[in-house]
């Protein structure tokens, strides 16, 4: 998947020239249901849907490769309806920070996650009402900056962005990379159980993927930034999201998330109204935990998906 510069403008076009993002060519991989050829011939069927997946990680870790653990999440869903044969996981540019090389921050991963749809929509002929966008964790985050971009410019003169999808699902995203959320009493304190169940190791990852992606924007900028913290809680947050396609949410009740996630989900609900925005809470469950088909909350979780997506 090549970059798209032509599709880039307003403030995506700004902060990629501070950022000194280049444009590169990105893989992906496809993922099939059970008996089906993963890669779709071009152009596709009239009204044949697919997901377009990004994985989580904060940002710093994993991959879209068939091997990497978040992939178990497009497996499962691809055998929740027979109308969504196929997914693309798009793997974008990982961001660093010292002690590694600086690399990758904000926006090149939204980059790279437009390529993917631009792909879909431009290069293998998916209408973009038949596209589910699924993203965890980070890549919860990352597919709500994605839709945001969409949203914001539809429209614009002489940038021929694709439409919007048809849905979008978030599964434990990570939606405040502020700390508007993290204060005593909430459930980044007090949900001990979640897979980092160490607040120390817990703050230092979150700090770590936070100054990597922030990269020369500093940690300020997540306090309020409408493409970095939609769910932030800071008086100058105006994330808003009127005209965003219907949404699946996903939240474990035992992750350090949860708070910051139900914010999302009020907001979500205000401005898009009920009928739009559905959301699902597994008491007790740890954070993006259908990347654990093991885990018990998997099956309930996936059949609200299913019914969801029917």
């Amino acid at each position: 998947m090549d970059g798209t510069p032509q599709l880039i403008t307003a403030d995506l076009k700004l902060w990629t020239a501070l950022s000194k993002v280049e444009p590169i060519r990105i893989p992906g991989y496809w993922f099939g249901k059970k008996g089906i050829v993963p890669e779709p011939k071009s152009p596709v069927w009239p009204g044949e849907k697919v997901f377009l997946f990004l994985h989580g990680g904060g940002y710093v870790l994993l991959s879209a490769h068939p091997r990497s653990l978040t992939t178990a999440i497009s497996r499962s869903l691809l055998e929740l309806s027979n109308s969504i044969p196929r997914a693309l996981a798009v793997e974008y540019r990982l961001s660093s920070t010292h002690p590694l090389p600086d690399r990758h921050p904000f926006p090149t991963a939204l980059l790279d996650a437009l390529a993917g749809y631009n792909y879909l929509v431009n290069i293998v002929g998916y209408n973009p009402s038949n596209i589910i966008i699924v993203g965890d964790s980070a890549g919860g985050n990352l597919t709500l900056a994605l839709v945001r971009y969409l949203v914001e410019n539809k429209g614009t003169r002489d940038v021929p962005l694709p439409s919007l999808p048809g849905g979008l699902l978030l599964l434990s995203p990570w939606a405040d990379l502020g700390d508007s959320h993290d204060v005593p009493g909430s459930s980044a304190f007090t949900n001990e159980g979640d897979i980092m169940e160490d607040m120390t190791e817990y703050a230092g990852f979150a700090c770590y993927a936070k100054r990597a992606y922030l990269g020369p924007y500093g940690l300020r900028m997540a306090a309020s930034n409408r493409y970095i913290s939609p769910a932030s809680l800071h008086p100058l947050a105006n994330a808003r999201f009127t005209g965003f396609p219907r949404t699946f949410i996903q939240a474990g009740g035992a992750e350090r998330f949860l708070d910051q996630i139900r914010t999302l989900k009020d907001k979500m609900v205000a401005d898009m109204g009920e009928d739009q925005v559905t959301y699902y809470e597994a008491t007790d469950a740890i954070h993006d935990y259908l990347a654990f088909p093991w885990h018990p909350a998997c099956p309930p979780t996936l059949k609200a998906i299913q019914q969801w997506l029917a």
